[in-house]
């Protein structure tokens, strides 16, 4: 996997934080090239992993991907 998939959910978990707020779940929805360049970026949602935490509207890039995402079931 080269880059965040379409119909995944990925979590992620800063230097092993055991605070659930500092957690990110991303489910991404769609992924698309910059116009004019080979940059991918990715559309979807975000939330951290506290408990009543909504899902907010985003796009992440390969700065983003270069953290270590883990793909997990929907949450």
């Amino acid at each position: 996997m080269s880059f965040f998939e379409p119909g995944t959910t990925y979590f992620f978990k800063p230097h092993n934080y055991a605070a659930p707020e500092q957690w990110q779940y991303f489910q991404c929805k769609a992924v698309t090239v910059r116009p004019g360049t080979e940059i991918r970026i990715a559309f979807g949602f975000i939330k951290s992993g506290l408990p009543d935490s909504a899902w907010t509207p985003t796009g992440l890039g390969y700065s983003e991907w270069a953290r270590d995402w883990t793909t997990c079931q929907d949450n």
